[in-house]
């Protein structure tokens, strides 16, 4: 017999994608460099912890089965918003972890940031040229002159 569809509000299939897998990578780097960041740098702790929700927010959207509805070109936008804003953030996070201490943690504290940002990076540039340029493409608002 085959299995049963299990009609509940998440589709965990998503973190199957390549979409799903780079979010999760993210979450999971912002949770260890929000845990890292607790004693050494409180000031960057704020940041890095908003990203983190932010993260979240965008899994647990690609997660729901019925995701709401955006009105048009604005999901893309947001998705790359996240994503840019994660690149500046932790990379400022990066430098100020190393300028505060020079002990492991900050060290440690450093590269995850460091290795984030890049991830966060990548993710912008995917986002951009796989979402964002096919639906400015077709924005019928804009007046091409």
């Amino acid at each position: 017999m085959g299995q049963q569809e299990l009609d509940g509000v998440f589709e965990l299939g998503v973190l199957r994608t390549p979409k799903g897998l780079l979010l999760g990578a993210e979450l999971v780097l912002c949770g260890a460099v929000v845990g890292l960041l607790a004693p050494p740098a409180p000031p960057t702790l704020a940041p890095a912890l908003l990203q983190a929700l932010a993260v979240a927010a965008a899994l647990g959207g690609q997660l729901l089965r019925r995701p709401p509805r955006l009105p048009h070109g604005y999901g893309p936008c947001l998705d790359l918003f996240r994503a840019v804003s994660g690149t500046i953030i932790f990379l400022v996070v990066a430098l100020v972890a190393l300028a505060a201490s020079r002990d492991a943690l900050a060290a440690t504290t450093f590269t995850f940031s460091l290795i984030l940002s890049f991830l966060f990076a990548f993710d912008a540039f995917v986002t951009y040229h796989a979402k964002v340029v096919p639906v400015v493409g077709q924005d019928t608002d804009v007046d091409s002159t």
